[in-house]
């Protein structure tokens, strides 16, 4: 019955180690506890029950994932206070002149562009509110809007290490860097973002420009008040300048990710003279947590066999031909996270794929799958979550079944398009 069980622990080791991360998803995926929570708390039971020692636990925590995050979370807790996202985010309204097609273009693609160099999560609380505000200035629903960030959000957020956490997750667990990312998902990014905008136009067209409009109201936003102190948004751009070439030139200096984003972020403290208890208690502690709660979760699979069993089938299953083994992960993982959060998922496909080898496209495969996968329901990415969430306490919430209908066949659309592109680039050219 347990042939794939590892030869360091018991048939009762393994039965615990499935009921608690099956106990696990099932909280985080119906909510019914924060996800943090959820996460340490099957931790600890990984432990409690011996099936991990406190040491193998902390040994597959990734703290180059966790570092990325923490000091990401710092840069951005600094720079939010410049006022340059809303600066660019209401210049490109205005440059729509009250278009409500246009102004979906300029939000999604501000949207997408943002998630590429921030994360989808900061970017989605930083463009929604606004959003709100436009959508009643020039009295429109913002629900195609909301859907329209939601896609990009996770379609921007795929181009880069940085922009989306199975991103984050992938370049911790390999030798994968910034420029690695861009150079094989950024093309098929640029391609499905097209195809999403003429899809969009074919769904929101009609209804977005019979809508008459006050552009008076628009011309009324004033960009400039956004930015209060230009010697305080220099001071940023500099230091944020210097990190972003850190990360592209890693390969070369070699210093790792998490301590280019942690230097970052106190050194842009010590030079914007920020109060580093007030940065730190904006960081999202319980979304670090979460990651070290599924990592040793995570962990404790792969010591009791389990993602030993997966790889091993899913060997079996493709023949060893690594072709049809990346267009499986891909669409596994697109199917999977439209209905389970991105995030664990990644942190145990990552095991899987450790253990079946096979070269870099099917960390590519994942990556696509898991990011454009989010797209398919509102449950599917933390930033689909915190759009939804936002909608509730407004006039116009925005609902699961509505959702689906745009956002799953845009994200079958995506799909496909990454299949053929991942068979073109790695097994024919």
């Amino acid at each position: 019955m347990f042939v794939f069980l590892s030869s360091q622990v018991s048939s009762l080791h393994l039965i615990i180690a499935l009921a608690v991360f099956i106990l696990t998803f099932t909280l985080i995926t119906t909510e019914k506890l924060p996800n943090a929570i959820a996460a340490m708390v099957g931790a600890f039971l990984f432990v409690a029950f011996h099936i991990l020692s406190q040491d193998e636990a902390v040994e597959f925590i990734d703290f180059d994932t966790i570092g990325l995050l923490c000091g990401m979370m710092m840069i951005v807790a600094v720079m939010r206070k410049t006022g340059l996202f809303e600066y660019i985010a209401i210049k490109g309204i205005k440059i729509t002149k009250g278009n409500p097609w246009r102004i979906l273009v300029v939000l999604s693609i501000v949207t997408a562009v943002l998630s590429a160099f921030l994360d989808n999560v900061t970017t989605v609380l930083i463009i929604v509110p606004l959003t709100f505000a436009v959508a009643d200035t020039i009295k429109i629903s913002p629900l195609p809007l909301l859907i329209s960030e939601i896609l990009f959000s996770n379609i921007g957020g795929a181009a880069t290490l940085i922009g989306d956490p199975p991103n984050i997750m992938i370049g911790g667990a390999t030798h994968l860097g910034f420029v690695d990312f861009i150079d094989n998902n950024l093309p098929i990014v640029l391609v499905v973002s097209v195809v999403t905008f003429f899809l969009l136009r074919l769904i929101y067209y009609k209804k977005l420009i019979s809508v008459e409009v006050d552009k008076e109201k628009i011309s009324a936003f004033d960009e400039k008040r956004a930015i209060k102190d230009k010697r305080f948004l220099m001071k940023n751009l500099i230091v944020f300048s210097f990190v972003i070439l850190a990360f592209v030139t890693h390969h070369v200096h070699e210093i790792s990710l998490a301590s280019i984003a942690l230097g970052g972020g106190f050194i842009l403290m010590m030079v914007a003279k920020q109060d580093p208890e007030e940065i730190l208690k904006e960081v999202e502690w319980p979304t670090l947590f979460f990651f070290i709660g599924l990592f040793v979760i995570v962990g404790g699979l792969e010591k009791t066999g389990v993602i030993s069993y997966l790889a091993n089938r899913m060997i079996a299953v493709t023949g060893g031909e690594v072709s049809i083994a990346a267009q499986l992960v891909l669409w596994l993982s697109a199917l999977s996270t439209t209905f389970i959060n991105s995030i664990p998922y990644t942190a145990t496909m990552i095991s899987v794929i450790e253990n079946m080898g096979g070269g870099d496209s099917l960390w590519w495969a994942l990556s696509l799958g898991a990011c454009f996968g989010g797209n398919g329901t509102l449950i599917g990415a933390a930033a689909n979550i915190i759009v939804a969430g936002f909608s509730q306490k407004t006039d116009y919430p925005l609902k699961f079944k509505d959702y689906v209908k745009v956002g799953l066949p845009l994200m079958l659309v995506s799909i496909i398009l990454s299949s053929i592109y991942l068979h073109l680039r790695y097994f024919i050219f």
